[in-house]
């Protein structure tokens, strides 16, 4: 049986991001990596993969700039995250893991053990 695809979205000196790439080196799946710190999103393809999940989903409230955006008094609409991510992107949540339609954003290794092996 072929293995899914797996698209993985991370920051290189997050040790989180690490943990997980380190899960998927271990189990050999067959992983397209972008570190999107060295290869930033444009706001259309962060729009296309954030796509209809909610915002809430994708924002790092421990990014040192959580703070400043005023996010946890008044939720933003998905065009200004958007914006202020590319700005910021420490505001991204991370790693993000893509296989299919299937999303797993952060690290979870409960939620990276359920990938088919």
């Amino acid at each position: 049986m072929t293995q899914p695809r797996i698209q993985f979205f991370f920051r290189s000196s997050c040790s989180t991001c690490a943990d997980a790439r380190r899960f998927l080196r271990a189990k050999k799946f067959e992983v397209t990596e972008r570190d999107f710190f060295k290869e930033p999103f444009t706001a259309n393809e962060l729009s296309k993969l954030i796509g209809d999940r909610p915002i809430a989903e994708f924002i790092s409230t421990r990014a040192n700039a959580y703070p400043a955006t005023g996010w946890d008094k008044k939720s933003p609409t998905k065009k200004q995250a958007i914006s202020e991510m590319i700005k910021e992107p420490t505001l991204l949540r991370r790693p993000i893991l893509v296989i299919g339609k299937r999303f797993i954003i952060g690290w979870s290794r409960k939620e990276y053990s359920k990938l088919s092996t």
